[in-house]
């Protein structure tokens, strides 16, 4: 008798599983029939890991919060002032020295921007392929257990109200683009 197989005539669970035990690659299907012997490894690919996941949504938030920083912070930065009466009226600043104001503005709002995003999406995006990982599958529950996580840090100097609230309505808004996104599958 085969040493991988149990006295019963069935193989033993270690050549049944479509995946390796490791914690940091997510489980994929395979292509192999159920109870055939399978490969003792398997290629594990960089982006399967949560690192490079992580990285890279943050590297993508980063742009994003750039560029929307950019152009909704360039509205801000043309607004002229509101007159308010009896203000006596600011003098003309020469367009130079305008453009050079705005230009600073424009870019301090836009790394900011650009910060906020990369934090958000990295730490989303990280909670979500732990849970993922951690859970086995990827689902609804997953998003929104990763995204309460999230919104529960995002909140954590205002108190445990404040971080139920987050926590909740992160959750609610990580499952609805779910489901948005991808639908029942």
């Amino acid at each position: 008798m085969d040493e991988k197989t149990l006295e019963s005539g069935k193989p033993s669970p270690a050549t049944t599983y479509p995946y390796s035990f490791n914690p940091f690659v997510f489980p994929r299907s395979t292509s192999f029939a159920p109870g055939k012997d399978l490969p003792t490894f398997y290629p594990i690919s960089i982006a399967d890991t949560c690192a490079v996941k992580t990285i890279t949504s943050g590297a993508m938030g980063w742009v994003l919060g750039r560029a929307m920083g950019l152009v909704l912070s360039s509205y801000e930065a043309i607004t002229p002032p509101i007159p308010v009466p009896g203000q006596r009226e600011l003098p003309k600043v020469p367009w130079r020295e305008q453009l050079t104001l705005s230009g600073r503005a424009i870019g301090e709002k836009s790394a900011s921007w650009g910060r906020n995003f990369l934090f958000f999406s990295a730490m989303i995006s990280g909670m979500e392929c732990l849970v993922d990982k951690s859970r086995g599958r990827h689902d609804i529950s997953s998003v929104a257990i990763a995204g309460c996580a999230t919104g529960a840090v995002f909140a954590a100097g205002q108190g445990i109200q404040a971080q139920c609230l987050a926590c909740g309505g992160m959750a609610a808004f990580s499952a609805a683009m779910e489901h948005f996104m991808h639908g029942s599958d």
